[in-house]
């Protein structure tokens, strides 16, 4: 080992400036890398949550934009009937800042309480009580809320100006409700209409969720629905979780194309750095197959000699991501934003991509070293 690291230093400027290559390559990569793993968390907790329930909103709507469409709640008591559903309840929302920055938005979601017995209760709370029927001026916070506002079961919050009394506060989802307030279905319709005055219907949602019968087939249900309610976009679980896929798979294409990126770059980088080694060591190479060296020990040790490249190149990419990654969780805190997420994926990950792609930038010009003839290198000046 203390002779592959002599090597790969005797040229330290053109040996740092590849390292730094890869360097850069590989901080994007774990930069993104816990983005993604972050995302990937919020994901799985929303298609936890999810599971099981069927959405119900206005026909040219889809889960990221349900503004400006309105389905009657007394849509959701003609759904009551259907065999098999439970209960069906209308939510409606408001964002409770008008500027968001950049994390979950904070929003104020109100439901049908009465009919919306297993909604609250497929999360769950940490503290307190889910709201109960006849409920008004409460609220219940998700976690992340919660912690921001300061807030404890029993105490008041002022959320658009109005109070409400705290009765419970949700376990952590790492979902987008984490970042909610739940109050009853009356008590955001004042508030939402108050802030749309233009709107002067009442008994409106911006959709309906539907919680079928214990033994019931969600998605046998949701086809029910979609035949007799072909006026309204029904979603049934499994295309609530395709769409919420869809997110994490753009980020995942953009990690692919960060990582080919760097492959390009310091791949590149390592076959240059390689090849001005061997050139430079055409005679000591020769020499030593003169006395002996096997054609794989060259090739061994040409090939280490690129892999550790890429090895401390990962390293030093990886730590100084994480020290990214860090600092900014650090500046979300104050705000109770989690950016990125530590996982073994985004510490292991890039060293290992790092590692491989030193070796198989330096495979050729190891073959190429390994090849010559001993006595024609022995002739090089």
């Amino acid at each position: 080992m203390r002779f592959i690291t002599r090597n790969m230093w005797r040229r330290k400027g053109r040996t740092f400036l590849t390292i730094f290559g890869i360097v850069v390559g590989i901080f994007a990569l774990t930069v993104l890398g816990g983005m993604t793993a972050r995302l990937n968390q919020q994901v799985n907790a929303m298609k936890g949550l999810m599971a099981g329930q069927i959405s119900v909103a206005p026909a040219g709507t889809d889960m990221s934009n349900m503004q400006g469409k309105f389905v009657g709640t007394s849509t959701a008591r003609e759904i009551e009937k259907v065999p098999g559903v439970k209960g069906a309840s209308g939510l409606i929302g408001v964002q409770l800042k008008e500027s968001q920055g950049f994390g979950q938005p904070q929003m104020l979601a109100g439901y049908e309480v009465a009919h919306g017995e297993g909604f609250m209760t497929e999360i769950g709370t940490s503290e307190g009580r889910v709201l109960a029927a006849g409920d008004s001026g409460k609220v219940v916070l998700g976690s992340d809320l919660a912690t921001q506002l300061k807030a404890s079961v029993g105490g008041t919050v002022t959320l658009k100006g109005r109070p409400f009394t705290v009765v419970g506060i949700l376990k952590s989802t790492l979902d987008p409700t984490d970042s909610w307030a739940f109050v009853p279905y009356e008590d955001a319709l004042g508030i939402f209409l108050a802030e749309n005055p233009f709107i002067k219907a009442t008994g409106i949602a911006q959709q309906i969720v539907v919680t079928p019968k214990q033994g019931v087939n969600a998605e046998a249900l949701a086809a029910t629905l979609k035949k007799d309610f072909r006026e309204f976009k029904v979603t049934s679980p499994k295309e609530a979780e395709k769409q919420i896929s869809q997110i994490s798979t753009i980020f995942s294409a953009i990690i692919l194309g960060i990582a080919f990126i760097a492959l390009f770059v310091g791949g590149l980088s390592v076959i240059n750095t390689m090849i001005m080694s061997v050139s430079e060591r055409t005679r000591e190479i020769g020499l030593k197959k003169a006395i002996g060296a096997k054609t794989w020990t060259i090739l061994g040790e040409y090939l280490a000699e690129a892999s550790v490249i890429g090895l401390v190149a990962g390293v030093v990419g990886m730590l100084f991501g994480l020290l990214a990654i860090t600092g900014f969780n650090r500046a979300g805190h104050s705000s109770n934003i989690t950016i990125f997420t530590i996982s073994a994926t985004v510490v292991v990950g890039p060293v290992i991509f790092a590692t491989i792609l030193g070796a198989i930038a330096g495979f050729f010009p190891a073959l190429r070293a390994a090849r010559l003839n001993p006595v024609d290198s022995l002739k090089e000046e």
